[in-house]
């Protein structure tokens, strides 16, 4: 396996290894801000709803941005997209985190996660574009599991930069010791701009047709059938995923240093889940592949919400991680292969839309119910939505996946730039 991805790696153009070495800076810059920023929240003096409130800012601009992104990312070359909106997106976050009200943090947050949106938006399409259908699952795969090392390295920083801060600035209180973390981290996402700058500007077909036209002819019964089970995988993650540290710091009073090495092995676990991925695949369809997955996390995640034992909760936490994500860029690819290329951009965002959208709405009500009922119910609630996507898939897609087996192999053929 590993022969087979540095022999896609070297067919990679430079424009493709730019933009993954770029995502993995960001991905390391964003893990940091994501393990501190509850934390900061909480020695803020906020509750949990605030917290739920104030975290889904994130997808509620992306939300809020994808399908204007979609309808502009084809006007301009991706190189000024995700330069603006990675410039951007850096500076609102750190002006949010300059910020101790709940007003301005919510503002701030709110138009870095817009800016940002333009990068994620980007990401699936541009991958798609550039590759065949032989070397893609591979391309999709090396995409997440550069990110997972990424995210693995963030959070064992991230774990100990709070510490590491404390030391050289010892006058500092706790609520200034994570600010300055989460600033330094920030300043990585900042430099991915470096990386993403030496992209080279591929022409881009000057475009004649009106900013809405063609909406009606989209495939909107195909994309509903991909956004109805994506949006139960939505709300279920969005009533546990955000509130993880939390659980945690708060049940298990477990340091920041644990928390992030709990998730650094998290991350492990989610790459080695990745790395294997297109080995089980030459076994089976992407269908099955995504409801195999998803159905054995469920156990694992009902379990986090039952038992007391800080040993069975990371084991669940890491299994059910690793399950949920390494069906990650299976569900990507099935997503693009089944719009038409030229709808490729707009079907990701408007998937991205609606996702976010609903994570959002989650997140406030995770936060709630934590606070009102405690941690158990959402734990139990996300698996009855996880069993409801489940069964959504099967009976869309169960007829095409009696005729589809997907088939690996090796390619030759060059990458196109």
């Amino acid at each position: 396996m590993v022969q087979v991805y540095q022999s896609i790696l070297q067919k990679l153009s430079p424009n493709v290894k730019l933009f993954l070495a770029g995502h993995a800076i960001q991905g390391l810059g964003l893990s940091i801000y994501s393990l501190l920023f509850n934390l900061y929240l909480k020695e803020l003096g906020f509750g949990e709803s605030s917290i739920g409130g104030l975290i889904s800012t994130t997808s509620l601009g992306i939300s809020l941005m994808a399908i204007p992104a979609a309808l502009i990312i084809d006007r301009f070359h991706v190189k000024h997209l995700v330069i603006t909106g990675m410039f951007l997106s850096s500076v609102f976050y750190m002006i949010q985190i300059m910020n101790v009200e709940e007003s301005s943090l919510f503002t701030f947050g709110l138009l870095a996660s817009m800016c940002q949106a333009l990068f994620n938006i980007s990401v699936s399409p541009f991958y798609l574009r550039n590759s065949t259908p032989t070397v893609r699952v591979h391309l999709f795969t090396l995409n997440s599991s550069l990110s997972m090392i990424a995210h693995l390295i963030g959070y064992l920083i991230g774990g100990y930069l709070p510490d590491l801060v404390s030391f050289y600035v010892p006058n500092a209180n706790r609520i200034e010791v994570f600010r300055i973390s989460i600033m330094m981290a920030l300043g990585v996402v900042f430099l991915s701009n470096l990386v993403f700058m030496r992209i080279k500007r591929v022409p881009i077909p000057r475009m004649k047709k009106r900013l809405f036209e063609g909406l009606k002819e989209k495939e909107w019964s195909v994309l509903s059938k991909l956004i109805l089970p994506k949006l139960c995988f939505a709300f279920g993650g969005g009533l546990v995923v955000p509130f993880m540290n939390l659980y945690l710091k708060e049940k298990f009073t477990l340091s920041t240093e644990m928390i992030g090495i709990s998730y650094a092995l998290l991350q492990l676990f989610i790459f080695l889940g990745i790395f294997v991925t297109p080995s089980l695949m030459k076994k089976t369809t992407p269908l099955k592949f995504i409801m195999t997955t998803a159905f054995f996390s469920i156990p694992f995640m009902v379990t986090m919400g039952l038992t007391a034992n800080v040993g069975l909760v990371l084991s669940c936490f890491f299994m059910r991680g690793m399950l949920m994500n390494m069906s990650g860029p299976i569900t990507s690819m099935f997503e693009m292969e089944h719009v038409r290329e030229k709808e490729c951009v707009f079907a990701s965002a408007i998937i991205l839309f609606f996702y976010h959208l609903v994570y959002t709405f989650s997140t406030r009500l995770g936060g709630l119910l934590i606070e009102k009922y405690d941690f158990g119910p959402t734990f139990y609630l996300a698996g009855l939505c996880y069993g409801a996507a489940i069964i959504l898939y099967y009976r869309f897609f169960k007829g095409e996946d009696k005729e589809k087996k997907l088939t690996l192999q090796e390619t030759g053929e060059e990458l196109a730039a």
